[in-house]
């Protein structure tokens, strides 16, 4: 199938999810989302978002869309890498939370955190939101997402220490919310894998990252890997 085709293809399941939520018929909507592939259903929700972003009268109306779609026909593995910021997971809470979808991996092995955790253009991640969830939705299923390894073996506080994690003093509230997320990724004895400090001091290197014991970045590491500091230290 050409690009253009994937694109008519997708613009049209847009056009009928349109139709659906004019009709104000929830088994319209829904029947509307559950004929699409994964391709079509990722754009019916992204079009959802960006619809509820641009009109914030009918945020509260596409958001509940997405999660009715969500929760009664599932999460397409192809939106999983686009929930990588505040203000989509955000959006897309709803349905993670009804469709229990927080573990859901895509094609590489990766769940929303690792998305989230991962992007560079937002630093820090929202460590203390994560945590919060924790806390006060007793999601279990979001600290089993913690423990989530991809196909890199990498869980998402991995992909942050390798892809994001740079120099910036992280705000007290962020640094007390990611130890806390270490401690529930580690609550339950699972290992660390020791072999990744490997990858993540090469990471360290490239960006040039100050390799001292006074470095917060470096006991952030130390806390996770339960290593000594200057082992951290030491690049070879």
């Amino acid at each position: 199938m050409t690009q253009a085709s994937k694109n008519q293809t997708q613009d049209q399941a847009i056009a009928e999810l349109i139709l659906a939520i004019r009709s104000k018929e929830l088994s319209k909507i829904l029947s509307a989302y559950q004929v699409q592939d994964d391709k079509g259903r990722a754009a019916q929700l992204k079009f959802c978002y960006e619809t509820g972003e641009s009109q914030p009268n009918r945020y509260a109306d596409y958001q509940n869309i997405a999660a009715q779609c969500i929760a009664a026909h599932g999460l397409p593995s192809g939106i999983i890498a686009g929930l990588n910021n505040n203000d989509r997971v955000n959006f897309f809470m709803p349905a993670l939370q009804a469709s229990d979808s927080f573990t859901q991996t895509n094609h590489q092995g990766n769940t929303f955190l690792h998305a989230l955790f991962a992007n560079t253009e937002q630093s820090p991640p929202p460590f203390n939101f994560i945590r919060s969830l924790l806390l006060f939705e007793r999601n279990e299923s979001l600290a089993n997402t913690l423990r989530v390894r991809n196909q890199n073996k990498l869980t998402p506080l991995e992909c942050y220490f390798i892809y994001s994690l740079d120099e910036q003093l992280l705000p007290e509230h962020e640094l007390t919310a990611l130890f806390a997320l270490i401690e529930a990724e580690q609550s339950d004895n699972t290992p660390v894998l020791k072999n990744n400090l490997a990858q993540v001091k090469a990471a360290m290197k490239n960006r040039n990252i100050t390799l001292n014991a006074q470095n917060q970045t470096l006991l952030i590491v130390a806390s996770y890997y339960q290593v000594d500091i200057n082992q951290v230290c030491q690049l070879h």
